[in-house]
Formats: structure tokens, C-alpha cells, sequence
């Protein structure tokens, strides 16, 4: 069984991270897959929230996506959405997430679509996780 210590400082979740080679990357985004796969009840972790400053994050919604060095290149709509997080337990907010997004990942050879009408849950966390790649948490996306 993987454990992986979750980091609950907003201050160190504060840092944005840094990129990584695709191989390193991808390495790291499978031990993280295999963590979320043994805690099905979570959605996505991104590598700083294990205390690795590192731009690789993991989502597990639809199917298991690794993202290395992943930016969001387009986005559009909005939605509001009931977030939680595994470094703040017990905590959710509703946040306003873009609807529409395209990303690129340096492991991925095209951009990525993810949809609030297809699956409003994925394409929320994918926006949360690379917001903590960013070094922002889901509550600078909350309505006030």
C-alpha cells in the first residue's frame, strides 16, 4: 500500500512548482495513480500536495489521466462547483470553475478537452489540480 504525507500548509501549497522531464513525470504521476486507485473516494492529487514541487498532477475521474507540465490554453463558460480537497479535509467551498477548457501536457501529443456538460466533476479537477501546480487553492476560486 502506498502512503504519500498530504501537505496542509496553505503556505507551502503556495509555491507554484517547478516542470519536470516527461519520463520523471510520468514515473511520478503512476505512483500517484496507484495512491488514488488504493483511496478511491479521491478524484485527483497534484505533486505538491505530497510535498513534491513538481509540475505533475493525476486525475482519476473517467479514466486515469497523468498530466506533466500541463497549462490550460483556453477556457470559457462558467459553472459553480461544491469543492473539497485532500489537504484541507472536511472543508469544501463552492467555487466558479470555467465550463470549457483545453489543456496541453508535455505527455500528451494533443491538447485535452475537458467539459462541465460531459462531466462537470473531471473538468473541475482538472482545474483544481493545476491551480495547486499554480500555487492557489480552491479557496481563491470560492464565490464570495
Amino acid at each position: 500500500m502506498l502512503s504519500f504525507k498530504i501537505v496542509t500548509d496553505k503556505k507551502q501549497l503556495s509555491k507554484p512548482c517547478k516542470e519536470v522531464d516527461v519520463e520523471e513525470g510520468i514515473q511520478l504521476g503512476e505512483k500517484m495513480l496507484a495512491y488514488l486507485k488504493e483511496n478511491n473516494k479521491f478524484a485527483g492529487i497534484a505533486a505538491n500536495q505530497i510535498g513534491i514541487n513538481k509540475r505533475v498532477c493525476v486525475i482519476n475521474v473517467t479514466e486515469p489521466i497523468i498530466l506533466v507540465n500541463p497549462k490550460i490554453i483556453s477556457q470559457f463558460g462558467k459553472f459553480q462547483y461544491k469543492e473539497g480537497c485532500l489537504s484541507f479535509p472536511g472543508q469544501y467551498i463552492i467555487t466558479n470553475r470555467y465550463a470549457n477548457i483545453m489543456i496541453t501536457a508535455d505527455n500528451h501529443k494533443e491538447a485535452i478537452i475537458f467539459t462541465a456538460e460531459r462531466n462537470p466533476l473531471e473538468c473541475a479537477c482538472v482545474q483544481h489540480e493545476i491551480d495547486h501546480l499554480d500555487g492557489k487553492t480552491m479557496f481563491e476560486r470560492g464565490i464570495k
